[in-house]
């Protein structure tokens, strides 16, 4: 059999990485065949079928790790093997995670596993039937609800759906926080991801469930539908992204956990962790994208939104909104997109005004939101010019914009012009006015339209945790403590053309969370080695530490930066000189010796230099008094108030008046604010037991199917995917189950070199460990190297169910396997094939003439019966006939007998009339003479009531004189009441007054004391049930004591028994090994003859199919090769019968 060539990858700077053949090797040079395909989603794993032609090309081992090229993992075939789960793959490694993904991507496969970390790859096309309601049911019941031993995902496609319930099941079972790190470029997918695991973790709440939903708590309804209303505030559409989020987001999702201890004993398919509410925590809003946007890019879809509404709802808002379009202010522009997800602007404002009312802006509050958006849009258009020439101070040049946005701040126009036109200046000792020149006004104008954004973004961020707080809004707020799922969405790494403060503000995030991705991957490391046995000095582990203190060191970037903003003369190249000077011994600091306004550093996802242009202002980003003043005079509450952002936005607001600044020219700095919201965000992640969803955007073009190489490992470098799998493999890159390394590599080994230590107490699994051990160790013997200490290491490292191989091993065991290994079993196969080739194509011949002949009877057989079947049918039919003539005759004579039946009916019926006449007329001379007899009762009874009419009367009378009694005496009271409203008109009123009062606040007391009665009888009634509950639970647990202490007893007594079984096991087992003795020795007797046997029966075998092979060469008689072939298999089986026996 001819060698087999090792399928591998090489580096190609258009594509990353492409599939390739080696056909030689020598030292540090290796000559590959590189199969050329029309395009990039051409590419593929298979062994150059799907080439259009191919080149030779020398590649130099020293660029690659180890000097090994990484193989495919491809099958026999040469076809690429998929995995839904990474960790199964043999070689693991960047180009393998890239053609792994590729593949699932092309075959409608968005998700795919990485241990604990799904890689979402944005398929951009919505798959239905991943998302319907059976598909939430069946990841709730499989990972939550349904009691299993074993992993529950290894039956279940990866799925966003798999973290949110697991995330549930640590928190309802396990009593551990969670949190769920989402990240991932503009256009991959973060935001849509989080609303899927949100809605699915908000359904997995509610318990086991059977398919179909119920509906959902209010409260649940609440937090589900008002999270995305920052979308509106905080989305806008960018060149990657039409919705893409330009904020980062902390949504802290809060369960009621306050029975779930009971979950892990009671009924598992009932929930007693419920979803209770919500807060949300947000960072680093793109402010400047309020005032300038590129011109294929839109500024916040809110602003869109409002213009879009009617004029009649706008102008119920400010009167000067109607009428107005998107060229009518300067900061939103003019847009070619008409429609985000589907939907228009003006829809998208319906659904966010009524979201809005669902968390209580409405009214007022409502108004005063729309009023400050308005306020921003109006700063845009304000314009100034240099005042009487004097290039130093400016003048406005649009009073009716000023007259405009003065009255809808409530502020006066005089104010609001010198806020612009002048900066008021503080010191120690006095206080003085500065013009400002033209361009310095509009940048006031522009600071002020941030300001005022990014004060009505936090406001709705409080409104929205105010609405959706489980502390406020849950069981009366009568509840302070909650379990915790938390949900990041912020940005990814970044690294453009141009990196300016922004972007070293987002990687610093990244690189912290990177830190705590590092830390978990190596615990996670760290089990699965304990597991299977493995030393943990094997892992090297490196994290990010040193760019960390880079950047925010005592001496690094942060600090540095910060100085420099507070020194009077600070500037951006001073900054870049100081940080070079102190950080020149850090290993993650690049120069740029052609430019000294940039420095660059050495992230974890790559190399990234910046422009510290602008970076001490952008680092400022402090609000002149001026403006802050203004702001503070302004008639709308949100423009007029102090919202704190460093503090996170789940808190209420701080209680007391705001702390007075010392100076103007001292004031925190926007990179001290965002750290210390990172420290925040860090502690509390750290408080939990995080899990991973990388999204990957598959090309730049947002359309489905494609997958674009070098983006797509960009983004797996910057989402740590790659990082995690250097972690993971540092010590070992491949891995594979000790069953498939048994069988593959055993054709290296010499069992009489290299023998086994297998023996019969091993079990099974201890038994192939030290096969394999033995199989590896005289396989890669010449890879063993020796360590500082002189002690000799191996290539390799047998767990308990895998084997791990250092770099370069497996491909070297790889390599001699296809090359010297599977010849000679290659040899075996085609002489058994060939044999039972020419065996069953006799027999083939055989059975299809008995076929032929089995058919053509068939076939008679069935002229026959569709004959006598055509007979049958006829007289079938014959008989049909008759049967109808004789049904119609009967028919008929039914026929007439129903007449008959009829007359003499209706002749019934006549006579039965006449009889019921005569009766009518005897009843009615009878009712005569009882009416008669009435009338007389009539007139008795008539007299009856004339006797009592006069009784009545006399009884009348009686009454009247009673009451002209009565009345007399009332008259008599009538006086008496005068004579003592007389007496007491001399009273003085105050008294009364103060009386009247008094009793009024008894009142008062009187009801407020039963109002309270019935709280505290309602708690008693609470307290009775949660007593009787205890009293429940209580029997409960002495029953289950009481049934404990039997089992005891029962146990004591069996191990009694058991003792006294083993004694006589013992005698036994003595006894036992004397007669195993005698039946040794006669095995071996036995042995050594069936030996001899066996040979003699090889040797008869191997003369058999030589004489065999020689009559299918040279004997033309079929039959008679046929004949001998089965007296050898007859005979082969007869042997094998004994064998078996024996």
């Amino acid at each position: 059999m001819s060698k087999k060539d090792p399928q591998v990858f090489i580096k190609d700077p258009e594509y990353g990485w492409i599939p390739a053949i080696v056909k030689s090797s020598s030292g540090d040079k290796a000559t590959v065949d590189i199969p050329s395909y029309p395009n990039e989603q051409a590419i593929a794993c298979d062994g150059g079928r799907g080439a259009k032609g191919s080149e030779s090309k020398t590649i130099n081992l020293k660029d690659y790790p180890h000097k090994v090229l990484p193989l495919q993992n491809v099958d026999n075939n040469n076809a690429l093997l998929s995995f839904a789960d990474m960790t199964k793959l043999p070689y693991l490694h960047e180009a393998g995670i890239l053609y792994n993904l590729k593949k699932r991507h092309a075959e409608g496969h968005p998700y795919t596993r990485t241990g604990d970390i799904i890689i979402a790859v944005n398929p951009f096309q919505w798959f239905t039937d991943l998302y319907t309601e059976e598909k939430r049911t069946l990841y709730s019941n499989k990972l939550v609800w349904e009691d299993t031993q074993k992993d529950p995902r290894e039956k279940l496609d990866p799925h966003v759906y798999e973290v949110s319930a697991l995330s549930y099941k640590g928190l309802a079972f396990e009593g551990e926080d969670q949190s769920i790190l989402v990240s991932g470029e503009s256009g991959a997918g973060k935001t849509e991801t989080v609303k899927i695991a949100m809605n699915h973790m908000a359904s997995v709440q509610g318990g086991m469930q059977t398919g179909t939903s119920s509906g959902l708590d209010p409260v649940v309804q609440r937090v589900v539908d008002s999270n995305p209303l920052l979308e509106a505030f905080g989305n806008a559409k960018t060149r990657r992204n039409d919705n893409s989020s330009r904020f980062g987001k902390y949504l802290q999702l809060q369960f009621d956990n306050s029975e779930a201890g009971l979950m892990a004993f009671g009924d598992k398919s009932v929930s007693k962790c419920k979803l209770a509410g919500s807060t949300c925590d947000v960072y680093l809003l793109e402010k400047n994208r309020v005032v300038t946007h590129d011109t294929e890019e839109r500024t916040y879809h809110i602003f869109y939104q409002l213009l879009s509404a009617p004029d009649s709802q706008k102008s119920g808002f400010w009167s000067k909104l109607g009428g107005t379009n998107f060229d009518s202010f300067k900061y939103i522009g003019n847009t070619s997109t008409k429609k985000i997800e589907g939907k228009s602007d003006a829809e998208h404002f319906d659904h966010t005004v009524k979201t809005l009312a669902l968390i209580g802006v409405k009214g007022d509050k409502l108004n005063a939101l729309m009023c400050a958006i308005a306020a921003v849009m109006q700063l845009g258009n304000f314009a100034f010019k240099e005042q009487g020439g004097d290039a130093d101070k400016s003048e406005c040049t649009t009073p009716q914009e000023v007259k405009d946005l003065a009255k809808l701040m409530g502020v006066s126009e005089n104010d609001l012009i010198l806020s612009f036109t002048e900066r008021t200046m503080k010191t120690k000792t006095e206080t003085y006015k500065v013009p400002l020149s033209k361009s310095n006004a509009k940048d006031a104008c522009d600071a002020l339209a941030k300001e005022i954004y990014g004060k009505l973004f936090l406001w709705l961020v409080q409104e929205i945790n105010a609405a959706t707080r489980a502390e406020d809004n849950y069981k009366g707020g009568s509840m302070s403590s909650f379990g915790i799922i938390g949900m990041l969405d912020i940005f990814g790494f970044e690294s453009f053309v141009v990196n300016r403060f922004e972007q070293l503000c987002i990687n610093y995030a990244n690189e912290k969370l990177q830190q705590k991705f590092t830390e978990d991957i190596f615990r996670s490391v760290q089990k699965e080695y304990e597991a299977e046995g493995i030393e943990l000095a094997e892992i090297q582990y490196d994290d990010n530490t040193d760019v960390l203190d880079l950047i925010e060191g005592r001496s690094g970037l942060l600090a540095l930066l910060n100085e420099e903003c507070v020194r009077p003369k600070g500037s951006d190249f001073d900054f870049v000189q100081k940080a070079l000077q102190q950080n020149k011994a850090s290993p993650c600091l690049i120069v740029n010796k052609l430019d000294r306004m940039s420095f660059g550093v050495h992230h974890y996802a790559g190399k990234v230099m910046y422009d510290a242009d602008q970076f001490v202002s952008s680092n400022q980003d402090t609000l002149p008094t001026d403006l802050g003043d203004l702001c503070e005079k302004s008639s709308n509450f949100i423009i007029a108030a102090k919202i704190d952002s460093t503090a996170p936005a789940a808190n209420a607001a701080p209680r007391g008046p705001p702390k007075r600044a010392k100076s103007n020219l001292v004031a925190p700095t926007v990179w001290g604010k965002y750290k210390t919201q990172l420290h925040s965000l860090m502690t509390n992640l750290r408080k939990t037991q995080s899990r991973y969803i990388r999204c990957i955007k598959p090309n730049m073009k947002k359309v489905p199917v494609i997958m674009e190489h070098i983006p797509t490992i960009e983004q797996l470098r910057c989402a740590g995917v790659v990082a995690a799998v250097t972690l993971s493999r540092s010590a070992f890159p491949n891995r594979i189950d000790n069953s498939v390394v048994r069988f593959r590599f055993a054709s290296q080994w010499d069992p009489n070199a290299t023998p086994s230590k297998r023996n019969s107490s091993m079990t099974a699994q201890q038994g192939d460990k030290a096969d394999i051990e033995a199989i590896l160790t005289h396989a890669l013997r010449d890879k063993e190297i020796k360590n500082d200490k002189g002690e000799v290491v191996k290539a390799f490292v047998v767990g308990k169910t895998k084997t791990y191989f250092r770099a370069g091993a497996l491909e070297y065991l790889e390599a001699n396997r296809l090359e010297n290994g599977l010849d000679a079993p290659a040899t075996v196969i085609q002489k058994y094939a060939r044999r039972w080739i020419v065996i069953h194509s006799w027999a083939d011949r055989m059975r299809a003439a008995k076929d032929n002949e089995r058919k053509k009877k068939e076939e008679e057989e069935r002229k026959k019966a569709e004959a006598a079947k055509k007979r049958a049918e006829a007289a079938k039919k014959a008989q049909m006939e008759e049967a109808a003539r004789m049904k119609a005759e009967k028919k008929r004579k039914e026929k007439e007998a129903a007449e008959r039946k009829k007359k003499e009916e209706e002749e019934r019926k006549r006579q039965e009339e006449l009889e019921e006449q005569r009766a009518l007329e005897k009843e009615e001379k009878a009712f005569a003479k009882e009416l008669k007899k009435m009338k007389e009762e009539v007139k008795e009874l008539e007299k009856d009531l004339s006797a009592k009419e006069k009784a009545n009367n006399k009884k009348v009378k009686k009454a009247e004189e009673e009451i002209e009694s009565i009345e007399a005496e009332r008259l008599t009271l009538e006086e008496k009441h005068n004579e003592i409203m007389r007496e007491a008109a001399k009273i003085d009123k105050a008294e009364i007054t103060q009386s009247r009062k008094k009793i009024e606040e008894s009142d008062k007391i009187i009801a407020y004391l039963r109002k309270e009665n019935k709280k505290v009888r309602d708690q008693t009634e609470k307290m009775k049930d949660d007593l009787q509950e205890l009293k429940e639970q209580n029997n409960r647990l002495i029953e289950a004591n009481a049934s404990a202490g039997a089992s005891l007893d029962s146990l004591e007594k069996q191990k009694k028994n058991i003792a006294t079984h083993n004694s006589k096991l013992d005698d036994n087992l003595k006894k036992w090994k004397s007669q195993n003795s005698q039946l040794k020795a006669d095995l071996e007797n036995r042995t050594a003859y069936y030996k001899a046997e066996t040979r003699i029966r090889g040797e008869y075998e191997k003369a058999m199919e030589k004489i065999i092979e020689i009559m299918e060469a040279k004997c033309d008689d079929a039959k008679l090769i046929e004949d001998v072939s089965n007296a050898q298999m007859q005979c082969e089986a007869i042997a094998a019968q004994k064998g078996g026996g024996l």
